[in-house]
């Protein structure tokens, strides 16, 4: 689903181009996803756990605060910065998924958004605002032809420390 969508985005992917990509049958794909909606759902899930895996261990060990806030955005620019397909499918071609993607992305936003201010009590909007600002300029990094997500970090983990201050 990574490889279909990263190729022709989310719309223009189709079955036959995962079932290709995957090297199964079309009967097996079936056996296990009833669409193309539920294979990219599941393949969201799978992405999204190990990127929230990711910036939590990243952060984990580093003390509250700034610190650990620092490591969970530079975790997930790591993360991302791994599979350059699998962060513009996260990030960009998730938008364009449908309604039953865009409530689970909200969900997944909110866990990251629980991991970067969970120490703190920045309110609902912001902690949704810093989050989708996040997610926006990653998005824009990844449209330039050679992304350079990890020179990211520094900016962004003061754009998240800077929600804390008013």
């Amino acid at each position: 689903m990574v490889e279909a969508t990263a190729r022709e985005g989310y719309a223009g992917a189709t079955v036959a181009q995962v079932i290709a990509f995957a090297g199964v049958s079309r009967k097996a794909f079936y056996e296990h996803f009833t669409d193309k909606e539920d294979c990219f759902l599941a393949t969201y899930d799978v992405v999204s756990d190990r990127m929230i895996a990711q910036l939590v261990a990243a952060g984990s060990g580093r003390p509250a605060g700034f610190a650990r806030r620092q490591g969970y955005v530079l975790g997930y620019l790591a993360a991302l910065d791994r599979d350059l397909a699998v962060a513009r499918v996260f990030t960009i071609d998730v938008l364009s998924a449908g309604q039953r993607v865009l409530e689970r992305r909200n969900a997944v936003n909110q866990r990251f958004a629980d991991h970067l201010f969970g120490d703190s009590q920045l309110d609902v909007v912001r902690r949704v605002a810093v989050v989708g600002g996040v997610n926006a300029v990653v998005a824009n990094e990844l449209l330039n032809r050679e992304p350079k997500l990890l020179a990211l970090g520094e900016s962004l983990s003061a754009f998240v420390q800077a929600a804390l201050r008013s």
